[in-house]
């Protein structure tokens, strides 16, 4: 699975992201029949102590989704996500894009945000 995320990825990023993105997201979203999506969003703003930061978009993969299917609970599915986005951040093509954000977060769209990246300001 994490193969066909990253080539997902690697399309979104090919093109740089606005230059007043401070901040990306990796939405999820719960679909019918077992059905999981993720969208990629950039925000202009930032702020670690709240959420509404990823409300403020930027960009956004729109329709243009992740998906795959999987039998379970959102739990897991959240878990799947956040091995997916360490995963490429520590090995992806554009990792080092997603690092020149000041953060890097992702979770369900009605549900709070983890963050799987801060960037230490100089």
């Amino acid at each position: 699975m994490y193969e066909e995320f990253a080539a997902w990825l690697d399309e979104k990023l090919e093109n740089a992201l606005p230059a007043d993105a401070q901040a990306v997201n990796f939405n999820i979203y719960e679909e019918e029949d077992n059905g999981w999506t993720v969208q990629l969003i950039a925000s202009d703003r930032f702020d670690p102590q709240d959420d509404e930061w990823a409300c403020f978009e930027v960009y956004s993969t729109g329709e243009d989704l992740y998906y795959w299917e999987k039998e379970c609970g959102w739990e897991e599915i959240h878990e799947d996500v956040r091995e997916m986005v360490k995963t490429y951040l520590e090995k992806g093509k554009f990792a080092e894009v997603l690092k020149n954000f000041r953060a890097v977060g992702f979770g369900f769209v009605d549900g709070d945000l983890e963050l799987a990246y801060v960037r230490e300001l100089q």
